[in-house]
Parts: C-alpha cells; structure tokens; sequence
C-alpha cells in the first residue's frame, strides 16, 4: 500500500510517516501544489491531508483531486466544528482527523476508510458466481475458462469492480487508466467499456456494466448476485 502525507510542518510529516511505515510505503508533500501534481500524476492508495497549506490550501486540492480521481482521502486539522467535518465530507472527503490523534487512531482510521473504499483492502481476487477476478495475474475468467480482457481494459474492469457500486466518472477511469498527463483522448474509455460489455454479454452479466448518463460507469451486482444466491466478494 502506497501513502502520500500532505503536510507542512516537516516533523509532524516524519512523525506521520514513521506511524504509517509499518502498513504502507510513504511519500511526502510540503504544501498544497505539490501535493496535488503527486495525487495526479502517481498512484496512492490513501492520502492524508492537511487542510492549511502553503501555495494552495486543503479544501483546494481535495475539489481539484475529486476532479480526476477516487483516491481515499483522510483530512488533518486542529478544528473539530460539526460544521467543518460536514463541510469536507461533503466535498469528498473520506474522513476528518483531529489533531492531535495517537498512532493506533490513526492505523485504524486508515484500514477502515480503505476497507470501506476498496471494499476489497488485501483482497487477491473478486468473484461473482462463476466470475472471477485475480488481481494478482491480472485474469478474468467466467467457469474456469479465461475471458479476452487484458492490458487497458482491465484496468477499466477492476477499477470499476473495486469501486463497486460507485459511480466512477469518465475522467475519474481515464486519469486512473491512461493518467493524468497521457496524450490518448478521453473517448478511448468509451471504446474499452463498450468492448467490455460485449464480453459481459456473451456470459449474461452485461447487466452488471451500467452507463450513466453523461456521468461515467457503475459496477452494480444487482440481479446477478441474487442469481447465485449470495453477494459478490472479494477473497
């Protein structure tokens, strides 16, 4: 699991780090702008951040983020108001921390929200019915038979899967598949999804790969998991 610490007062940042060290690799930004341009142009799993930064303040870089991408985002501040935590949550936020905090909150805090966000944290793969997903070797296969998605689109298929339920809009899966800063244009994704579906379909599940409308795309199990009689999981 990958970290990004966005915080200015660089000993509270080690300190930080070093309590996250023993779950995630770390990596760190001093203010707001670089924070950002790491958030787009790396990959995290969650990132915490403070809200008073220099160049560009934290409720700046959460709207700019939320923009783009679905990266778990967990709020520093020395304010505890009502009114602030809705605020953030509200912009996007996936929870508020209020200083100070001691480092067994601070674990907690972050295995939850990727618990709550993957739905899958640890995870090694994804089944529904005779449909399975394995994150490891990257395979997708339908009764033991291997299905021809590979390379681009599944990286659209899981990230949708892992955000199941979710609405991830078309930047969001673009930025997250291509990147940010990739020359490829955004319609590409259209060409994936509908490739997708063509393969869902031949297996009955093209149910399963929602449009919405001029928003972007939702993994939803809906009939399909009452088909097999239970819910999808990740194992």
């Amino acid at each position: 699991m990958r970290a990004l610490i966005i915080e200015d007062d660089k000993p509270l940042s080690d300190t930080l780090c070093r309590m996250l060290g023993s779950i995630a690799e770390t990596d760190a930004a001093y203010d707001g702008e670089s924070g950002l341009e790491k958030i787009l142009t790396q990959e995290y799993d969650i990132v915490i951040l403070d809200i008073m930064l220099p160049k560009m303040n934290g409720d700046e870089v959460l709207r700019n983020v939320r923009k783009h991408k679905l990266t778990p985002i967990i709020i520093l501040s020395a304010i505890g108001m009502l009114e602030r935590k809705v605020e953030f949550l509200n912009m996007g936020a996936d929870d508020y921390m209020v200083k100070p905090f001691s480092r067994e909150e601070l674990l907690a805090r972050v295995q939850a929200t990727m618990r709550r966000y993957h739905r899958d944290f640890g995870a090694l793969r994804y089944k529904l019915g005779d449909f399975n997903i394995d994150y490891k070797s990257k395979t997708v296969t339908y009764k033991d038979k291997v299905l021809p998605v590979s390379g681009k689109m599944y990286e659209v298929l899981e990230t949708l899967v892992k955000n199941k339920e979710i609405t991830v809009t078309k930047q969001q899966l673009f930025d997250s598949v291509c990147g940010f800063y990739s020359e490829t244009i955004q319609t590409v994704i259209e060409v994936y999804v509908y490739r997708l579906r063509k393969i869902l379909a031949d297996i009955g599940m093209s149910e399963c790969l929602q449009t919405i409308k001029t928003v972007g795309y939702r993994w939803r199990e809906g009939l399909i998991a009452e088909k097999v009689h239970g819910r999808g999981c990740h194992e």
